[in-house]
């Protein structure tokens, strides 16, 4: 998981600057602080879903760990 991570903000890193600014790229409109929600949508869900199975899996973990001894 580590390394997944790792190499995830290693590419986000080598990209363009120009490719996150546009020359549409327009914060001023009425609508910019939606459309960024909607963009930020899918990557609150997964932070979501990687720290409930974080949980979760501990919790397993530790309920087996406690039922062998």
């Amino acid at each position: 998981m580590k390394r997944t991570a790792s190499l995830f903000t290693l590419i986000i890193l080598m990209l363009a600057t120009p490719a996150f600014a546009h020359p549409g790229h327009d914060h001023s409109a009425a609508n910019s602080g939606l459309i960024h929600l909607l963009w930020l949508i899918p990557v609150i869900v997964a932070a979501v879903i990687v720290v409930f199975k974080e949980i979760t899996g501990s919790d397993a973990g530790t309920d087996k760990t406690n039922r062998r001894g």
